[in-house]
């Protein structure tokens, strides 16, 4: 059905018939710019300062940004130097001279070896196991995920590590998805196994995996569960993954163009709602009909910005804040959907293009118990 708009009705236009004249008494010289420069020097400093005291205001008050700001500085310094604690337990093995031992080039080994042959899982997986201080190996959870897919894992080893005498090094790897290497992993994060639950939103496509190892002559057990599942709720009320008719990347008008997201099928009227909070922009026309612009990030700026097209009606005023959750519209069949049934146009776009809200939509994840 070409029943989607992805185009943005706010996207600057270029006139290339108006080519900009300039003549010598439109063009300032240097000695009449100079004031205006020292005096825009002058507040510069000020301005960066009121700017970054708005920020730190901004991200106290809001603590779920704060922990985006702080994990977005975590995976890229671990993407950009690869760094994990089992790699600094690596140099210390070579500092103390045991790397090219048999037993320190068994322990480097290890992670490979299970590697090689993974435990594998699809949505859910969960166990106990157990590292023997005579034995030296690792163990691998692997498993695919798509960009906007949250990944959840929960691990608690059976003894604390009060004195990391017994270190058990844990963390989350990642492998590009067409990459065929099977040394190809970059530490994402980190892991504790102190039974709380590590939640994160995938940004990108990939295989990942779960690596756990001790010390040498250590032992250790443990029990872990993890889950996959979308990241944002549902945006129209009563509707789910069966509901989604049309999907991302299907040809439009005989292929001259891609479907940029997703269609929702639903009853005329029923309530389309906030996937997060935010800003939104209301708008009529074109081949999106009555539609909805939402931007999430600080002020509205930065974040993702999510479309919803062919509403019946608005159920919000332009340029207002919205909380995650609100009705901001009511499924219709506005635009270019006038001769289908109503449903929702629902897309996602970020600063580098349209990506599919399939994976952001799938059910939360559901750990299992152990």
């Amino acid at each position: 059905m070409n029943d989607e708009a992805e185009r943005d009705p706010a996207a600057p236009t270029h006139d290339r018939g108006a080519e900009p004249v300039t003549t010598e008494e439109h063009n300032p010289t240097p000695d009449a710019e100079a004031p205006a420069k020292r005096q825009r020097a002058r507040w510069r400093p000020w301005l960066l300062l009121l700017m970054l005291a708005a920020l730190i205001g901004l991200l106290s008050q809001r603590p779920e940004l704060r922990r985006d700001a702080l994990e977005t500085t975590r995976t890229a310094v671990m993407d950009g130097l690869n760094i994990s604690p089992r790699a600094i337990y690596t140099l210390r093995l070579r500092i103390a001279g045991l790397e090219d031992s048999a037993l320190g080039q068994r322990w480097r080994s290890a992670v490979d070896r299970a590697g090689a042959d993974p435990r594998r899982f699809t949505t859910r997986y969960a166990t106990r196991d157990e590292f023997a201080a005579d034995r030296i190996e690792a163990h691998v959870y692997e498993t695919s995920l798509k960009r906007g897919e949250r990944f959840e894992i929960r691990l608690r080893r059976d003894t604390p590590c009060e004195s990391c005498r017994s270190a058990l090094y844990v963390s989350l790897e990642r492998r590009a998805a067409d990459s065929d290497d099977a040394t190809d992993w970059t530490t994402v994060a980190t892991l504790d196994a102190d039974g709380h639950t590590e939640s994160r939103v995938v940004d990108r496509d990939g295989d990942y995996r779960v690596v756990l190892q001790p010390e040498l002559a250590a032992e250790a057990s443990y029990e872990i569960a993890m889950a996959r599942g979308g990241s944002i709720p549902f945006p129209v009320e009563g509707a789910g993954q069966r509901d989604i008719g049309s999907g991302f990347g299907a040809p439009r008008d005989g292929g001259a163009r891609q479907h940029h997201g997703v269609d929702i099928f639903a009853e005329r009227g029923t309530p389309v709602r906030a996937v997060t909070a935010g800003r939104v922009r209301t708008g009529s026309g074109g081949i999106g009909g009555k539609h909805v612009w939402l931007s999430s990030g600080m002020l509205g700026i930065g974040g993702a910005r999510y479309y919803y097209a062919h509403l019946d009606e608005f159920a919000v005023d332009a340029s207002t804040s919205v909380e995650a959750g609100d009705v901001i519209g009511y499924v219709g069949n506005t635009g270019n959907a006038r001769t289908t049934p109503p449903h929702l146009h629902f897309g996602i776009y970020t600063g580098f293009g349209p990506v599919d809200p399939a994976p952001f939509l799938g059910a939360p994840p559901d750990l299992p118990g152990t």
